[in-house]
C-alpha cells in the first residue's frame, strides 16, 4: 500500500514538473504543431517569407526590396522543415534542413554542414494594438485589398 501511494505522489510530480517546463498550444485537446508561414530573418537581417503553398523568397532588406532567392518547401511530421533553396544572386541551389527550437526560432543546417538561424519576426502577425490616430488604418504585406504591397515593413495608410 506504501508503495503505491509513493508511485503516485512521484507519477504526479514528474507529470506536473513536465508539464511546467514549456507551454504546448493546443485547440479542442489536439496539439499545434509551429507553422514556418510567415516571415523569418537571419541573423544578417535577411528577410524570408514563407507562403501557405510551399514557397518561399527571401527579399534584401536594403530598400530596394529585391528577390535574393526563391524555393519549396516541405514541413516534416516531426517538426523538420525542408527546404529547396535557388539563389538568383549566385544562380546555385541548396538543400537546407531546418527544425523548429522554439515556436519563434529555427535552427537551419545547410548541406555544406553550415549552421544558421531564423527568427519569426514582427511582421508575421498584424500588431495587436491599434495606433493612437483612429482614422490610420493598419494593413500588412498580405493584405489582398493592398496592390502594391511591400513584403518588407508593416505600413499605415
Amino acid at each position: 500500500m506504501k508503495n503505491s501511494g509513493l508511485l503516485f505522489l512521484l507519477s504526479f510530480f514528474s507529470l506536473t514538473f513536465i508539464g511546467s517546463c514549456g507551454v504546448i498550444p493546443m485547440v479542442d485537446n489536439q496539439i499545434l504543431l509551429p507553422s514556418i508561414v510567415g516571415y523569418w530573418e537571419d541573423d544578417n537581417g535577411i528577410l524570408s517569407q514563407f507562403q501557405k503553398d510551399g514557397t518561399f523568397k527571401t527579399i534584401s532588406t536594403d530598400g530596394s526590396s529585391s528577390i535574393l532567392a526563391t524555393g519549396f518547401y516541405s514541413e516534416k511530421a516531426n517538426q523538420g522543415i525542408d527546404i529547396k533553396l535557388t539563389s538568383l544572386i549566385r544562380s546555385t541551389s541548396e538543400k537546407i534542413q531546418c527544425k523548429f527550437v522554439e515556436y519563434s526560432k529555427l535552427t537551419c543546417i545547410t548541406q555544406n554542414k553550415k549552421q544558421f538561424y531564423l527568427r519569426r519576426t514582427h511582421l508575421t502577425e498584424v500588431p495587436v494594438t491599434k495606433p493612437q490616430n483612429d482614422n490610420v488604418v493598419v494593413t500588412s504585406a498580405e493584405d489582398p485589398n493592398n496592390p502594391n504591397p511591400s513584403p518588407s515593413m508593416i505600413y499605415y495608410k
